[in-house]
């Protein structure tokens, strides 16, 4: 995967109260194993995985037969376009020039 670029349709969103996937248990059954030719040995979720997505993702890996290390243009067609949110200056959190 492309280091410090987020899978949009992958990429977890509130939902009310709640942390949800945008991406279906069959989207991230599919990252699963584009991330296992990859070369990643540890493939799980976080904030927002639901068991369904769990149970996608497994039954998806433990029939998978290893396919070449997957291409960005590979990526982009299955999963989506790879995005990054550009910088704002309306980040509360962002430091503060002290030299003006």
């Amino acid at each position: 995967m492309v280091r410090g670029q987020l899978l949009r349709r992958l990429f977890p969103r509130f939902e009310g109260v709640e942390i949800k996937y945008s991406g279906t248990p069959e989207l991230m059954a599919r990252y699963a194993t584009m991330a296992v030719d990859a070369g990643v040995r540890i493939v799980g979720g976080c904030c927002g995985t639901s068991p369904e997505h769990l149970a996608a993702m497994r039954m998806a890996i433990d029939s998978h037969v290893d396919g070449p290390r997957p291409t960005i243009e590979t990526i982009i067609s299955d999963i989506g376009p790879l995005t990054n949110k550009p910088p704002t200056d309306n980040d509360p959190n962002r430091r503060k020039s002290r030299r003006g």
